[in-house]
């Protein structure tokens, strides 16, 4: 092969890899595009990774030059979010000597290729919270991460900062040792910072929770780590995410008034009735809602608390839309509209109904789990569409 030879075959290599990859129409006979808006028989387009257009408003031209994905009599919901975990990597994401580093980064310790990371997608969770581990006061800073095609991704470096005041950040081998002296901790690194005055990368950390830009997400289980971060979030103005939040039904009417959110830990089976019913209790009072756990626990969480009183609408959204607006990324994940990550999982069935099998998850467009769907017949408007089984 001569130099020219060899020159041209780079520059159409080089042409090849930058080319836009091939839009997407993707048709089911039920689309949940977010948990209060459902398409029958509907479609949405995908162009490089996110939802285009939707429905009715898809350009004739861009139909029917796209790829076709259909999926029948399935049903179509936005990707799972889960919320706060370590992915395995409990060690990487802790500070042992210090009890103070909210502005430790969980993206640090992100590796794209570890094994809970791939295995998202076999349990619809098509993005999670990468976060430092609550035995510190002040543990660090989260990340939004998904898995991909070609190994995971990150898809916002930084999110929300956790904080904690459940007895696995009292250490009796360093301080805090006491509920008591986390609350110090805390208040005095809340008070320097709304002072403002020589901020640190630290307490710059808790500023930003001061106004409104990051959330915090706190770790309190009991009635007396309840009400301490309520206090504390009364006294500096912000509005905190509990997480775990076991006696969260003893606060309920605070939580309202705070504008607080939770993040629930999982329910199992044989949890207390209490615990299963308290969901639908958080619902009624308008108390947004999600649910902590492996990839693998959330969807049965959301049946359970159907099965004792929730709605199915606030069910959905506590494994969409509901943890990705408590990261502050509801613009990027969560929901199937425009501009939005074409994340999206499919069913046989009701999502919420165990019986139903998944069938599919698609991250950012890529096929990354489950079957391909059954090609399209192609109508005398679509002739020009290339109906594929399911890669893009």
């Amino acid at each position: 092969m001569n130099a020219i030879h060899v020159a041209t075959a780079a520059t159409l290599a080089a042409l090849s890899a930058i080319a836009p990859a091939q839009d997407l129409l993707v048709r089911s006979k039920t689309i949940v595009l977010a948990p209060d808006t459902t398409l029958t028989d509907g479609s949405f387009l995908v162009r490089n990774g996110k939802v285009a257009w939707v429905g009715s408003d898809i350009p004739a031209e861009a139909r029917d030059r796209a790829t076709v994905v259909d999926y029948g009599d399935a049903t179509i919901v936005p990707g799972f979010v889960l919320p706060p975990t370590t992915l395995g990597r409990e060690r990487d994401l802790v500070e042992g000597a210090l009890a103070f580093t909210p502005d430790l980064r969980a993206v640090e310790a992100f590796d794209p290729w570890q094994e809970e990371l791939g295995r998202l997608p076999a349990s619809g969770v098509t993005s999670a919270s990468l976060s430092p581990s609550p035995r510190n006061v002040a543990a660090g800073i989260g990340a939004l991460v998904k898995p991909g095609k070609n190994g995971g991704v990150v898809a916002a470096p930084e999110t929300h900062v956790v904080l904690s005041l459940s007895a696995v950040a009292r250490n009796p081998e360093r301080p805090p040792t006491s509920l008591m002296g986390a609350v110090d901790l805390l208040r005095s690194a809340f008070a320097t910072a709304k002072a403002g005055v020589q901020l640190g990368p630290d307490t710059a950390v808790l500023r930003q929770v001061l106004q409104g830009s990051r959330r915090a997400f706190v770790h309190a289980d009991n009635f007396a780590e309840l009400q301490a971060v309520l206090d504390l979030a009364r006294e500096f103005g912000f509005e905190p995410v509990l997480v775990g939040a076991r006696d969260a039904v003893k606060v309920l009417p605070r939580l309202a008034q705070q504008k607080a959110s939770l993040v629930l830990d999982p329910l199992r089976a044989d949890s207390r009735l209490t615990t299963l019913a308290l969901p639908a209790k958080l619902a009624e009072a308008g108390v947004p809602f999600c649910f902590l756990g492996r990839a693998d626990q959330v969807r049965l969480s959301a049946v359970l608390a159907v099965r004792h009183g929730l709605d199915r609408r606030s069910a959905l959204q506590a494994l969409t839309r509901a943890p990705a607006a408590m990261l502050g990324q509801e613009a990027v994940v969560g929901v199937l509209r425009q501009d939005h990550a074409a994340d999206f999982v499919v069913f046989r069935g009701d999502p919420l109904d165990l019986s139903s099998a998944l069938v599919a998850t698609w991250v950012d467009g890529n096929r990354l789990f489950g079957e391909a769907p059954r090609s399209a017949p192609k109508t005398a408007k679509s002739n020009a569409a290339a109906t594929v089984a399911g890669e893009r």
